[in-house]
């Protein structure tokens, strides 16, 4: 006889072993089906257990532009400044300059990082100033972690 899964010979009248019984059995007959999930503003699937899709989620606003630190804040309490660096990441990204440490030039990897922090800008600043190219350099992890730590002044 063949075994019903993996098609190996076996004495057994369908499967080979406990594994191939299980992997056979589990796509034949699945125990419980996917739920699916849809935003509460607009009736779009979304994904695993979201209540919003990403084009209707309350907490982010689609346009940066006019928002300011405080209200970065106030929206997203926990890591706020991670959404600010997120959002400079993003905005490096789309920009023309170098992919590269500015510093040494190593390539293959690089963070984004502030040259002047965002815990030094007041509340009422625009994120936009914040996150400007201007404020932004490309540094690979042991220049970001020199320049944090005052050793690399740029």
């Amino acid at each position: 006889m063949k075994c019903l899964n993996c098609n190996t010979e076996t004495t057994n009248p369908k499967f080979c072993c406990r594994s191939c019984a299980a992997s056979y059995n589990n796509r034949a007959y699945p125990k419980r089906q996917k739920k699916q999930n849809f935003c509460k503003a607009c009736g779009d699937e979304t994904a695993y257990r979201r209540t919003f899709c990403k084009a209707c989620d309350p907490t982010k606003p689609k346009d940066y532009g006019p928002i300011t630190i405080a209200e970065v804040r106030e929206r997203a309490r926990y890591q706020a400044n991670a959404w600010i660096r997120k959002l400079a990441r993003r905005e490096y990204y789309a920009s023309d300059k170098p992919k590269l440490c500015s510093r040494c030039g190593y390539s293959v990897h690089f963070e984004v990082c502030h040259i002047r922090p965002i815990n030094n800008f007041p509340d009422n600043t625009l994120v936009t100033v914040v996150n400007s190219l201007e404020n932004l350099v490309a540094l690979c992890p042991n220049c970001h972690w020199e320049f944090d730590h005052g050793i690399l002044i740029l």
